[in-house]
């Protein structure tokens, strides 16, 4: 939670890591780590630098399951930044991904990234809710109770919207 010295502490970790493989799947981890740290200190331009450093070295080294999480990520910056249609596309790439290599809980978390861009552009309410329903049903499985409260709460605002239509 102290995202400054989280900063810190992966910067050091990436100068280790570099120094002995500089594209490595290590490398591409910590860059994650640190651009999720760097989203969470609302420095979302060194946050997608590093998100996009982490993916092109994914992409190098043909890992899909970074591939997929690194593009995962970039989708819920582009929802921090308030870009719906940018997390909209990102997650749906992120979700075609995962789903390519059953990584569950990458699923869960693109079906509610999208749903929630769904919500915030109002349109495909009813695809937003299919998506919501299945996140659910996967967090619910993995007893992921952070993200499954998170998707439920997107869920009942969503059902709010379509009730206003």
């Amino acid at each position: 939670k102290n995202s400054p010295a989280a900063i810190a502490a992966y910067h050091e970790s990436l100068k280790i890591y570099r120094s002995i493989s500089p594209e490595s799947d290590s490398v591409s981890n910590v860059l994650n780590d640190l651009a999720e740290a760097e989203r969470a200190n609302k420095d979302y331009p060194a946050a997608e630098r590093d998100y996009r450093t982490a993916l092109r070295i994914a992409k190098k080294k043909h890992l899909p399951y970074r591939i997929a999480e690194q593009i995962g990520n970039s989708a819920t910056l582009a929802l921090d930044r308030k870009q719906w249609i940018e997390a909209e596309t990102l997650a749906r790439e992120a979700l075609a991904l995962a789903e390519e290599i059953y990584q569950q809980e990458y699923i869960a978390l693109d079906c509610h990234r999208i749903a929630k861009a769904l919500l915030k552009q109002n349109r495909n309410l009813e695809e937003a809710i299919s998506l919501s329903r299945r996140a659910i049903e996967i967090f619910t499985r993995l007893r992921q109770r952070d993200n499954l409260q998170e998707t439920q709460e997107t869920l009942a605002e969503i059902e709010k919207a379509l009730d206003k239509k």
